[in-house]
């Protein structure tokens, strides 16, 4: 699945990603790589300051609290807890993505800057962690590593248990500046306007490829959603990937083969080939898994254009409610 060897410097990156070659020469130094357990413990070992970061949070009707579960149990050495529903947006919808102040404020407070190298990881294995990374990159942090997965750290490294006893010391965070944040944030987000009005006006299609996180029964209204408020159904325009046919049986991320074929066979879509529309657009519940199929695509390649549907279904089955299809 990873590269077997210890890598050297420049070979921290998934393997199925980019192997043996100079990071600075192919990546936006910004974009998220994800890594195995073994690269992790090998950055946590570099001379460079590496802060963990734990992002774990769990669906509405998952009875674990993923802070206890950090606070009390277990975590990687001096990782601090990055908390998707507090560092948000005030919304009535959930975990809205930070404003960049919102963003600098909550991480400085985890005494992490803007030069540190940073390691996020989840414990349900790739979940939640892909969202926090990309919050991260989109805020133009430029070492950003995901861990896939953390049971698999656990296994093999030792890891902090107990009760958290270390309290970070808050920095100034001093990002990227506003212009930049801007031009990262309509690359790589869209709203629900622009969303609702290519919907409306039938030019969704024509332009971007939707691809739906959720479940299949959620997407075609078999099953309930699990805020029980919210309709179930789909966007119209938009294809069902349900965020687990991009992980294998033990919850890692597909090989970049295995998800160009996944792409291929279902959809007809050639991730290695230039795309026929502007860029692919990835909902979900919440916005949460919708990056894990960010990832996926991006394991393939980094430069294809994907933008993330921050409100999701949540949003938009409460404000598009004229505009929900209900079949396959």
């Amino acid at each position: 699945m990873f590269l077997q060897n210890g890598p050297t410097p420049d070979t921290y990156v998934h393997s199925r990603y980019l192997c043996n070659t100079n990071l600075s020469l192919l990546f936006p130094m910004s974009e998220v790589r994800l890594i195995n357990a073994g690269h992790a413990f090998k950055i946590l070992g570099s001379p460079a300051r590496v802060v963990p970061v734990d992002a774990s949070w769990f669906m509405p009707n998952n009875p674990r609290n993923a802070k206890n579960e950090y606070s009390n149990n277990d975590r990687i050495k001096l990782a601090v807890f990055f908390d998707l529903d507090v560092v948000s947006k005030p919304s009535r919808f959930p975990h809205m993505l930070p404003s960049q102040l919102v963003f600098q404020k909550a991480v400085g407070e985890l005494g992490i800057s803007a030069s540190d190298t940073v390691l996020v990881y989840d414990r349900s294995g790739v979940f939640s962690g892909p969202r926090a990374a990309w919050t991260f990159s989109l805020n133009g942090h430029k070492n950003v590593y995901l861990l896939d997965h953390y049971e698999s750290f656990k296994r093999e490294f030792e890891v902090e248990t107990g009760a958290v006893t270390s309290v970070p010391e808050p920095v100034e965070y001093k990002g990227i500046s506003q212009n930049d944040f801007f031009d990262n944030y309509r690359n790589q987000v869209i709203e629900f306007e622009e969303l609702h009005d290519m919907v409306q006006n039938k030019t969704l299609t024509q332009d971007y490829y939707l691809f739906d996180a959720r479940s299949h029964g959620r997407f075609t209204s078999k099953d309930p959603e699990p805020r029980p408020e919210i309709s179930s159904g789909h966007v119209p325009g938009s294809q069902s990937l349900p965020f687990s046919k991009v992980l294998d049986s033990d919850g890692h991320m597909k090989s970049r083969e295995e998800l160009v074929a996944l792409f291929k066979e279902e959809f007809g879509l050639d991730l290695e080939k230039p795309l026929a529309k502007k860029a692919i657009i990835v909902s979900c519940g919440t916005g949460v898994s919708a990056v894990i199929l960010r990832t996926a695509i991006k394991v393939v390649d980094e430069k294809i254009p994907v933008r993330v549907y921050d409100g999701s279904w949540t949003e938009w089955a409460q404000r598009a409610p004229d505009y929900i299809d209900k079949d396959e």
